[in-house]
């Protein structure tokens, strides 16, 4: 079963909170495989909903590629997403990982 292993947590300049992940086995994303990946979660504002992104990142928590475009595993959270209720937070990560390739 593919793992995955919380490496930060809180990282700093994204668009919200943000955890680093390092991925057994590497995931296929953006044209390549790799080993870390950056899942924020971005609250809403305006007109529009939150969401969580997931972008393939270095062991230090930065944008790999030459993009921070939302890879899969990406979503748009519910607008009632309330960041201080931990299991949301928890469940969005989760389910992040699940959709980009079945992460426990």
């Amino acid at each position: 079963m593919p793992k995955a292993y919380v490496v930060a947590d809180n990282l700093g300049g994204w668009p919200g909170k943000a955890r680093l992940y390092k991925l057994d086995p590497p995931a296929k994303i953006a044209g390549g495989e790799h080993e870390h990946v950056v899942i924020y979660q971005q609250p809403r504002f305006a007109h529009q909903n939150g969401e969580l992104g997931v972008v393939p990142a270095t062991e230090h928590g930065a944008a790999k590629t030459n993009s921070v475009r939302r890879q899969g595993g990406s979503f748009t959270l519910h607008d009632d997403y309330d960041p201080s209720n931990s299991d949301y937070v928890e469940g969005a990560y989760w389910m992040a990982l699940q959709m980009l390739g079945g992460y426990a």
